[in-house]
């Protein structure tokens, strides 16, 4: 088993775990309820971590790692058509009215 990645944000480590699931790749998921002891055991002990269980998997598992977690920047902040309210843009609706985002 070689650890592959690790991160505080458990549904970033099931995500790529997943990704990694869905291309043939066994893996191992460390930690995955360590979140409950966090406070009683050192933090680092908790961190969920993404093991691969095949050697010759791992070079193409880190590929896969790297090309999912690359710095893309989402895009511009948009505004809203239908009440002006700025909004992030990797949303698709309105937070505050749920006017779609190319709604008129």
């Amino acid at each position: 088993m070689i650890k592959v990645f690790e991160d505080f944000d458990y549904m970033r480590v099931g995500q790529l775990q997943s990704i990694l699931e869905a291309q043939g790749i066994k893996t191992f998921l460390k930690n995955q309820f360590g979140f409950g002891g966090t406070g009683e055991l050192p933090f680092v002990e908790t961190v969920p971590q993404l093991f691969v269980l095949n050697e010759d998997d791992v070079d193409r598992a880190r590929s896969l790692i790297e090309a999912e977690t690359a710095d893309n920047p989402p895009g511009p902040v948009w505004t809203c058509p239908a009440c002006n309210e700025e909004n992030d843009a990797a949303f698709s609706h309105c937070w505050k009215c749920s006017a779609s985002k190319d709604s008129a």
